[in-house]
């Protein structure tokens, strides 16, 4: 069962950010930014609860139990860093949106700055593990290349 571990904090963050930079990247171009900020939070949210589903059954069968509401609510909680991993991206879009950036330069803006915060979720990551050197570098840009992946993804639906 899920706990308030920063071990786990840091790989639902990474999901979180890989699962915006996805939504990011399918987006059709003549959607609104308010929709798309509402499409990125709409599916963490849904990636959320089909996190919590599996967790709690998971437990459930693991302790052969129901679980109590302490500890339903402690695997909801638990989960709650994959939806943060949209909330910079999200920020983002609704600034542009309040700036009247045109959609396409805005989910470009909003996909750099998901790639830099996979670098940086990378990097704790890496160093949370032990890794030094090379070694964390490497591992760093593993982190970056998945979002590298999505603006590539992007450029090949929209380009």
């Amino acid at each position: 069962m899920p706990t308030g571990d920063p071990y786990q904090l840091q790989p639902s963050y990474l999901y979180g950010l890989v699962v915006t930079g996805s939504v990011l990247a399918a987006v059709p171009d003549d959607l609104g930014l308010l929709r798309v900020a509402a499409l990125v939070v709409g599916t963490l949210l849904v990636y959320w609860s089909a996190e919590t589903y599996v967790h709690v059954i998971a437990a459930r069968t693991r302790l052969r139990r129901s679980l109590t509401a302490h500890e339903r609510r402690e695997i909801a909680v638990a989960g709650l860093p994959l939806v943060a991993g949209c909330g910079i991206p999200a920020l983002v879009l609704l600034s542009e949106s309040v700036l009247q950036v045109e959609t396409t330069l805005a989910v470009d803006v909003a996909l750099v700055v998901n790639l830099g915060l996979l670098v940086g979720v990378g990097w704790r990551m890496s160093t949370a593990s032990g890794l030094t050197g090379a070694r964390r570098m490497v591992s760093t840009l593993l982190a970056g290349l998945l979002g590298v992946a999505m603006i590539a993804l992007k450029l090949s639906l929209h380009h």
